[in-house]
């Protein structure tokens, strides 16, 4: 009851047991610094405690200890050990004592009260508290922790749902795209067929209507009715008579006899897209070739160059090689059936190339007509930028005549006037033609306009009308003979409407193809009778020449019996032995800085000329150590073989015999019959003759192939020689009459030296 007192006064909970009453005693104790009842009233009010409230007590303030030792580290928990060591435990102290007795204890001899915890130092609490601090601060970091972990994956859950968001509206447009542009290509689609078949039933319409005009135009051309005057179609075709071919092919091959050229006559056709220029060339030619325009229009210049050849009675076409085209690196002749495809597989892009095409027969004149790809005069694209540059370089050069071809129309509306001045300022080498004139016809109604419209032409340039037949009418009529009558009756048919408009008579030689095509024949007829002249010059010349060396070769001939031959032949030799006698004599006759040849000359021109000994080792040596005359001077002939004579003295004087061996002189000495003594004395005669001869018979040896050498080259020295002196005495007028009359000439010796 009294240690209940004590703590009630004490202001001490007695249920949290005495461990908690020691603490808070001592800590009294410490902050109050005065004394306080001893240990003995300290073991008085522990023993008031029954053993069973201590339990419960110890268990409460061990559980409490847990909590706060947890944490502490190593060295905390050495020094509670020691501590331990240091004091009994309080439980061996009162197991003696009776749980509800009070024994009096002397002051030297008592114990703490059992369970008796240890009092806490300043440094321990400052520890435990800033250890209980460092806890509930790394809680709080952990919390916070916690709490920007959960932001964060709150932020990415609201970020990914938002992408998700996205994508699904980003898909839903696209799905929405993709169904619009189905949609349209379905419509798109639609149209397409419906522009197809619009378009086929245009064509079908169109192909109708072609059909009908082509019949119409047959019947329009077949109801032409002849004229007597005309004469026969076939005549407007043939121009000229056979003759005056034959006299061409004449003139053809003096020319290349003489090595003359006669130049060419080149036509060249230019003008607008579907302007009627391949029409205009097939009309021509006679013959319904449609070369170009097969699928489109001209895209590359074609030369088509017409030959004269006697032997080829039907057209013969070869397409030359084309450097642009693997698949054409070689001539190739085409039949005419052929032809279209065939030029047709080059014309496909526009191109400067130039595509060649040779066309022979027998009734042709040489000349080459040029097929221009059509210009596009109202665009400024870069196509029609490079068809012009490539017709104007066409037409540049000057010897070449200007076909300018135009659909008829209104003068004002005429475009080539203005293109061709580009080039041909005078209009002198120029010609106009205008296409489609039936159509122009058409729209006349008085004598007036159709002679203000023929008037209309320049004046001093010549200008042609005419009208062709549709393509599909020259496709359908191949033949030469039924297209040339289509001709024939496209011309009539405009005569008819100008006779009928009563016209200006003084036009009819600029109106039809025929009228073009004679003036263009008679041409190029007169650009070769203008080459005659020229050709007959050289024929004379020629003529003249070939008299006077006949003359020559007779006056030769006559001159040339067998007793002159032989003397010729005699005084050649004589002259030839002289001249090889004075060349090893000495002589600079024969130019000895152009003939003549250093000692290193002569060695590396005759091959292999190192001297060699008699086991086959080349001797080397400087000719000037050695004391060769002249071995860096240009000599021939005596001289060389001087210089020759000693290098092979110097060689042999240099050369050592083979070593004598007792065996040598014992076989070469023998035994003397007379008194059986060995006769040294032939031995050594014998064993020097015998050695000298291995040491100097190779070298002999080459020295007879150095000499020969030497005077195999006095032959080509004495031509020259003998040349130089033939052109110096003959005189250059008659060689006949100067092989008669050469003066000879002396030599040192008093002898005659002939010329030859």
């Amino acid at each position: 009851n009294s240690g209940n007192a004590f703590l009630e006064s004490s202001g001490i909970n007695a249920e949290y047991g005495e461990p908690y009453f020691a603490k808070s005693f001592f800590e009294e104790r410490e902050r109050t610094n005065t004394p306080h009842r001893s240990l003995l009233t300290f073991s008085i009010i522990s023993s008031c405690f029954s053993s069973k409230d201590k339990q419960k007590m110890f268990k409460k303030d061990k559980d409490k200890g847990k909590d706060d030792d947890k944490g502490k580290d190593s060295k905390d928990k050495g020094k509670d050990k020691g501590s331990e060591k240091a004091e009994p435990s309080p439980q061996k102290a009162t197991t003696t004592a009776a749980p509800n007795t009070a024994s009096p204890v002397s002051p030297s001899t008592s114990t703490p009260p059992q369970n008796a915890q240890p009092v806490e130092s300043p440094e321990d609490k400052a520890k435990r508290e800033e250890k209980v601090r460092k806890e509930e601060e790394a809680k709080r970091r952990e919390v916070e922790e916690k709490k920007k972990r959960a932001e964060e994956e709150a932020r990415k859950k609201a970020e990914d749902e938002k992408e998700e968001l996205q994508k699904q509206k980003k898909a839903a447009e696209e799905e929405a795209k993709k169904q619009e542009v189905a949609r349209q290509h379905q419509e798109q689609l639609k149209k397409q067929q419906e522009q197809e078949e619009a378009s086929r039933k245009a064509a079908e319409q169109a192909a109708k209507e072609e059909q009908g005009s082509e019949e119409a135009e047959i019947q329009s051309l077949e109801s032409v009715k002849a004229d007597p005057s005309d004469g026969p179609v076939r005549e407007n075709y043939d121009l000229f008579p056979q003759d005056v071919y034959s006299a061409y092919d004449k003139i053809q091959s003096f020319a290349r006899d003489l090595n003359t050229q006669i130049p060419v006559p080149e036509i060249v056709v230019v003008g607008p897209r579907s302007s009627g220029k391949s029409s205009i060339i097939e009309a021509i030619l006679g013959r319904p070739f449609n070369v170009v325009g097969l699928g489109g229009a001209t895209k590359r210049p074609l030369f088509i160059q017409l030959i004269n050849n006697p032997e080829a009675a039907e057209p013969r076409a070869t397409l030359k090689r084309d450097p642009q085209m693997k698949e054409f690196s070689t001539d190739r002749e085409v039949p005419l059936a052929e032809l279209p495809e065939a030029v047709a597989g080059r014309n496909t892009k526009v191109s400067e190339d130039p595509v060649f095409l040779t066309i022979e027969h027998k009734n042709c004149l040489n000349m080459t007509i040029i097929d221009t790809p059509g210009l596009i005069l109202s665009a400024s694209t870069n196509e029609s930028q490079m068809i012009e540059n490539v017709v104007l370089n066409l037409i540049r050069p000057i010897h070449r005549l200007i076909l300018a071809v135009e659909p008829s129309k209104e003068w004002t509306q005429m475009e080539m006037l203005s293109f061709v001045k580009r080039t041909d300022q005078e209009l002198s080498r120029t010609t106009f033609v205008y296409t489609k004139f039936h159509s122009q016809l058409q729209d006349f109604s008085s004598t007036r306009a159709v002679n203000r419209f023929l008037s209309g032409t320049l004046p001093d340039v010549k200008t042609f009308f005419s009208t062709l037949p549709s393509s599909r009418v020259r496709a359908r009529f191949r033949e030469s003979d039924k297209y040339q009558e289509k001709l024939w009756q496209a011309y009539r048919r405009d005569m008819v409407l100008l006779e009928q408009l009563q016209y200006d008579k003084r036009y009819a030689r600029t109106l039809g193809i025929h009228a073009l095509r004679k003036y263009l024949l008679n041409l190029v007829w007169r650009s070769y009778q203008e080459c005659i002249p020229r050709v007959l010059k050289h024929l004379r010349a020629r003529r003249t020449i070939t008299e006077q060396s006949l003359k020559e070769v007779e006056s030769q001939l006559q001159s040339l019996d067998s007793s002159k031959l032989r003397a010729i032949a005699s005084g050649y030799a004589v002259g030839f032995l002289q001249v090889i006698e004075q060349l090893l004599e000495g002589t600079s006759e024969g130019n000895p800085t152009v003939n003549g040849q250093t000692l290193e000359e002569e060695k590396s021109q005759q091959g292999d000329a190192d001297w060699v000994d008699l086991y086959n080792r080349a001797i080397r040596f400087d000719p000037e150590d050695w004391g060769i005359p002249y071995w860096n001077c240009k000599v021939y002939g005596g001289q060389q073989f001087e210089r020759l004579l000693h290098e092979f003295k110097a060689v042999s004087d240099h050369t050592e015999i083979s070593e004598v061996t007792v065996d040598d002189v014992a076989t070469a000495a023998g035994i003397n019959r007379l008194n059986n003594i060995p006769n040294y004395a032939w031995a050594a005669s014998d064993l020097a003759a015998q050695k000298s001869q291995d040491a100097l018979v190779p070298l002999i040896e080459q020295l007879c192939e150095r000499a020969v050498y030497i005077v195999k080259r006095l032959t080509d020295i004495v031509e020259k020689v003998m040349d130089g002196r033939r052109k110096k005495w003959l005189p250059a007028s008659s060689p006949a009459t100067s092989m008669q009359s050469a003066p000879s000439q002396s030599n040192a010796n008093g002898g005659e030296v002939s010329p030859y």
